[in-house]
């Protein structure tokens, strides 16, 4: 174990961040196919053969002689991956599994992509994203566009964007409408999203199923008195490119959207902690999943729940942390008494119960 203790003592923590060697991602070819080259011709010289002709003189090419057929084999049986409930995890074992009754309290959470195709920007795609456009406004750093102390001091940014971002001018998407059906089907539990487009309601899925996690445009309040506005006296007030104020005490009146710096609302609390250990399918789409508590909700479903990703890349991950000794000496040095050892075993364990674990061989539900 001394070779472990010393490996041990060169771990670097801080403040109970792990620093994580991330996997680089392969390059993606872009549908590219490699390309096979020839040997290149032999340089040496030709040589006679027992005819007494260079083999260079040869003008005809002897067949090369057939190959053996192969020695048949018995087809390798294809193992699927099953949930600890029995539903493959494949979208078509998914997919019998609700039509078949096994699968009927979905829990959908949503993000900025799955409104993306009906026009409206996500926030973090390089190049096209939200966050990636506001140099306008010269704001410090991009998030302060939703930052309660910002809007305080500035909210004309807020203002102009929110009149590009108001429910009307967009319709809903197929991903709407595909919530929408799980409603109608009677298997949709509770959809939870961090978008404010309200695109949901626009979609006819039924308000009850619908926690807008963030807030949305549908009511608004002084965010100094609290007096309540109608959303119609907002939006009359941006469009005409003014900055509402409260009547009752000039305070600045906003639409309640979820602030960087604000609570979200109790019952984004209380129905996650009611739906997330009855959900037996998790979908997850469109969302990079920084952004918490609304992230952290899918570590809050069963052990048992199969979960599912739809989104342009991998994220919300569990990652296996590199460097480090392994679990089991980890454990026997935690036992005779040394705490490094006990908070970096705590350390891993807790990294890896967070997040998707695709690619891990103890996936068995993502």
């Amino acid at each position: 174990m001394d070779d472990v203790t010393e490996k041990l003592s060169k771990v670097e923590i801080n403040d109970g961040k792990e620093a994580a060697r991330k996997n680089t991602p392969d390059e993606q070819r872009g549908g590219e196919q490699a390309q096979t080259q020839s040997p290149p011709p032999s340089s040496s010289p030709p040589h006679e053969n027992n005819s007494g002709k260079k083999e260079g003189e040869q003008t005809l090419k002897q067949p090369p002689p057939p190959a053996s057929p192969p020695t048949p084999t018995e087809p390798a049986k294809e193992t699927k991956k099953k949930s600890p409930n029995g539903v493959p995890l494949t979208l078509e074992g998914v997919a019998k599994a609700i039509k078949d009754g096994k699968i009927s309290n979905i829990v959908v959470m949503t993000g900025a992509g799955i409104s993306v195709s009906a026009g409206i920007p996500d926030f973090r795609t390089p190049g096209t994203g939200l966050y990636d456009n506001l140099q306008k406004y010269n704001l410090p750093s991009p998030e302060d566009m939703f930052n309660i102390e910002f809007f305080r001091v500035n909210p004309k940014p807020f203002c102009e964007l929110a009149k590009g971002l108001y429910p009307g001018l967009y319709k809903p998407t197929p991903t709407h409408c595909f919530i929408r059906l799980l409603a109608e089907k009677k298997v949709l539990l509770r959809n939870f999203t961090q978008n404010i487009d309200t695109l949901e309601f626009g979609a006819k899925i039924p308000k009850d199923k619908v926690v807008q996690a963030h807030g949305g445009f549908s009511s608004a309040r002084c965010i100094k008195c609290g007096l309540s506005y109608s959303p119609e006296f907002v939006r009359k007030e941006i469009f005409a490119d003014k900055v509402p104020r409260c009547s009752k005490c000039s305070g600045l009146v906003k639409p309640d959207i979820v602030f960087f710096g604000e609570s979200l609302p109790k019952r984004f609390h209380r129905l996650s902690a009611e739906d997330m250990p009855k959900c037996d399918l998790l979908l997850v789409l469109g969302t990079s999943l920084q952004v918490h508590p609304f992230a952290g909700l899918v570590d809050e479903v069963d052990k048992e729940c199969v979960r599912i990703l739809f989104n342009r890349e991998p994220v919300g991950q569990a990652r296996a942390m590199s460097g480090l000794p392994d679990k089991e000496q980890l454990k026997e040095l935690a036992s005779s008494g040394d705490m490094r050892a006990h908070f970096l075993l705590q350390m891993i364990e807790r990294q890896e119960a967070e997040g998707f674990r695709f690619g891990m061989e103890n996936n068995v539900r993502d």
